[in-house]
């Protein structure tokens, strides 16, 4: 059989607003993916299947990561790590892809984007930081907003794709970050005659 495993997406980064400033939190990591072909005589009678879950967004805090995919200890993909939180004139970093995991191919994840704004408010609109992406998913999507606002992130869809960051403009508010897609995992039987 050839098992192919992407590990889940990391949460995006939330914001804590303050009047007079500008900040948006980062985008979550996407989960890794790896590749293995193996004998029926290595899966034996049976393999534990872990589908990995998406990380979630926190409300003005960091994302949470997201968790492994997995067949056994055969093939592992990891999850991406979360975006940070922006404040004041901090803006939040994108959360890593995640690292590679276990297979004959093992390749790490996108990374999400860090956010963009400024220690003051701007009266035009601007963009959060957007999700690492998979070939089998899209990541959350960059968030714009205008003065006086304050967006939450959007989440990811598809699997293993990470959630957006929120944007806060010139508001004393909280926001949340998009949460990430979960892992997927396909196996394709060989059948001998």
């Amino acid at each position: 059989a050839t098992i192919e495993c992407w590990g889940a997406g990391g949460g995006g980064g939330g914001t804590r607003g303050t009047v007079g400033n500008a900040n948006t939190g980062g985008g979550g990591g996407a989960g890794g993916y790896s590749r293995k072909t193996v004998s029926s005589a290595t899966i034996g009678a049976s393999q534990t299947v872990t589908i990995g879950a998406g990380g979630i967004g926190v409300d003005g805090q960091d994302g949470t990561a997201g968790t492994d995919t997995s067949v056994g200890t055969i093939c592992i993909a990891k999850g991406g790590s979360p975006g940070e939180y922006g404040v004041t004139t901090s803006l939040g970093d994108g959360g890593l892809g995640g690292v590679a995991g276990t297979g004959d191919i093992a390749a790490p994840g996108m990374n999400g984007a860090g956010g963009t704004g400024a220690g003051i408010s701007y009266a035009i609109e601007f963009l959060s930081g957007w999700g690492g992406s998979t070939f089998i998913g899209s990541a959350g999507q960059q968030i714009a907003t205008g003065p006086s606002n304050t967006v939450n992130g959007r989440n990811a869809t598809g699997y293993g794709c990470g959630g957006g960051g929120s944007v806060s403009n010139n508001i004393g508010t909280t926001g949340t970050g998009g949460s990430g897609s979960p892992g997927y995992i396909v196996i394709t039987e060989f059948i001998g005659s």
